[in-house]
């Protein structure tokens, strides 16, 4: 397997933005593109991962058409969507295309613009995440099965709602450290705790805001880099890893572990030759 290295990279603000979909992906890739001496490169390869921008913003061949935007055709253009995980998989496929030696420099951005819709909209385009089989067509949504795992967790491990409220706190702490942050502004378990309930037992701060925003990451192999004279500022790649799970909540073997995350964590780990200490 050939070494794979982030020579690059770049990130616009997050939040509810002017900026069009594909505007926010060309901030990103040319702050990234500047950092890593490519504008102008040969691209082999551009990897965009967003979900549903066919919905949220009626653009149903965004890969290509940023391709166009960004002046690296002919380069190759793949969209790649894994929901939730979109961007992650996007950065999987570039590392894997440089590592498999089929390609040298490659283009990843990952790109989402949920405004343009209202929020009731929004949701039920998330919600096309979920098995319509076994939940949606149910009721079920998103904010409904993250509460039932909330209410699982704190059943089986003794937790309260003060404690559960650490989790937004500790985001809005960090939040407040960045200037690219959605919310910048901390909040207190109080605040968390007392606020509004979405679907118990979480409440307005457990749960995510629909966001727009965009990051990009150029990928190089060795003699790119070398070629590119940025050997001090190339960062190795030491390891990636992608699992699933059962799609339905309820045909998993837990609702309080995530199968998904600790199979990607120890190929990841078994990659990168750490040893895993996940389970």
């Amino acid at each position: 397997m050939e070494p794979v290295n982030v020579i690059g990279a770049g990130m616009t603000s997050f939040g509810v933005l002017e900026d069009s979909i594909t505007h926010l992906a060309e901030q990103a890739s040319f702050e990234a593109m500047e950092q890593s001496q490519t504008l102008g490169q040969r691209f082999d390869h551009l990897i965009v991962g967003s979900q549903n921008p066919d919905e949220f913003v009626n653009i149903g061949h965004l890969s290509t058409l940023l391709a166009d935007r960004l002046g690296i055709v002919p380069a190759g253009a793949t969209r790649v969507e894994t929901g939730p995980s979109s961007g992650s998989s996007a950065f999987e496929v570039g590392f894997t295309m440089i590592a498999s030696g089929y390609s040298e420099l490659v283009h990843v951005i990952g790109v989402e613009k949920m405004s343009e819709v209202d929020r009731g909209r929004a949701s039920k385009i998330l919600a096309k995440m979920m098995s319509y089989e076994n939940e949606t067509r149910y009721g079920a949504t998103p904010t409904a099965l993250a509460a039932m795992v909330a209410r699982r967790y704190m059943h089986d491990y003794g937790l309260t709602r003060n404690e559960l409220s650490l989790v937004p706190v500790k985001a809005h702490r960090n939040g407040a450290k960045n200037s690219l942050a959605h919310f910048q502004k901390e909040i207190t378990v109080e605040k968390v705790s007392t606020a509004r309930v979405v679907a118990e037992p979480l409440t307005l701060f457990d749960c995510c805001p629909t966001s727009d925003g965009a990051a990009s990451i150029v990928l190089a192999s060795n003699r790119m880099v070398r070629d590119l004279g940025l050997k001090d500022q190339a960062v190795r790649v030491l390891g990636v890893g992608h699992g699933t799970d059962y799609h339905a909540v309820q045909h998993r073997l837990s609702m309080t572990s995530f199968s998904a995350t600790i199979t990607a964590s120890e190929k990841a780990f078994k990659m990168a030759k750490i040893l895993s200490t996940v389970r």
